[in-house]
């Protein structure tokens, strides 16, 4: 592992606010030619609810300053599927296929929904291989929610991701905008994760205006990939990202955020 080994927790105070699984594939053009019907009717049960299709701008790691462009992948063909609460989303694009949520609450429950969604599209579509492989955990931290309104952002921050937060010589009221940016290579082969984080607001319905902190990370692989072997990087990048939000917080906010420990 690339960032120091940690005990496996759930947050009471979660601050995830979306997880997003992306598999990536070479183009199959009958899912832009015709209508995924049979693939409907097997998620159908777990995925009521049908989004009409749509050419879809594929961001990276897009900033939720509302004035800050994203980082384009391209542009592709999807069709959404989502549960009854539209609180899980799968989506199927002519190159892709997606799972995401903002009510994520265990790996284990996340992987099994994501694995049943790539056996559906295995048994209707057969793509031959997978070109990029991405589990993406964003975070936001907003010290209000917490009853840390008086704490600077360097008492609950690592060094590592608090950039100009570090030093004391500038007051935070003077401080507006604050972004970093960066990519690191992890520990097994033509894997990396990729990070942006710094300040900014929860929504655009944030009536307070509330800044907070946000840790955005996407643990990616762009090898080829055999469809049977997906689950190998999947399962690294989740044991990676849970070492790597520690590694980012400070053991007040780590203790803020009512730590429970996940057997096994």
């Amino acid at each position: 592992m690339k960032f120091p080994e940690s005990p496996r927790v759930r947050y009471t105070r979660n601050p995830l606010v979306e997880v997003i699984c992306q598999l990536r594939f070479p183009k199959i053009l009958i899912i832009e030619k015709e209508a995924p019907v049979d693939f409907q009717e097997a998620v159908r049960l777990e995925y009521p609810v049908f989004n009409t299709p749509q050419s879809i701008d594929l961001s990276f790691l897009s900033s939720p300053q509302p004035n800050s462009p994203p980082i384009m992948l391209g542009q592709s063909f999807s069709y959404e599927f989502a549960d009854k609460t539209g609180e899980w989303k799968l989506t199927l694009g002519s190159d892709f296929i997606a799972l995401s949520t903002p009510k994520y609450e265990s790996w284990e429950d996340f992987r099994k929904r994501l694995l049943s969604a790539v056996e559906v599209l295995t048994k209707y579509y057969n793509p031959s291989y997978f070109t990029r492989i991405g589990l993406r955990y964003q975070n936001f931290i907003m010290r209000s929610e917490l009853g840390l309104e008086n704490r600077p952002w360097r008492e609950l921050l690592n060094p590592p991701v608090l950039g100009v937060f570090v030093t004391e010589d500038l007051s935070e009221k003077d401080l507006p905008e604050a972004f970093l940016h960066f990519g690191c290579r992890l520990d097994y082969p033509d894997a990396m994760v990729r990070v942006r984080c710094g300040l900014g607001l929860k929504n655009a319905l944030n009536a307070t205006n509330e800044v907070g902190y946000f840790i955005d990370a996407d643990f990616n692989t762009e090898k080829i990939t055999e469809i049977k072997d997906a689950t190998i990087y999947l399962d690294q990048f989740n044991r990676e990202a849970g070492n790597f939000f520690q590694w980012c917080v400070t053991p007040s906010l780590h203790q803020s955020l009512q730590p429970k420990s996940i057997p096994g």
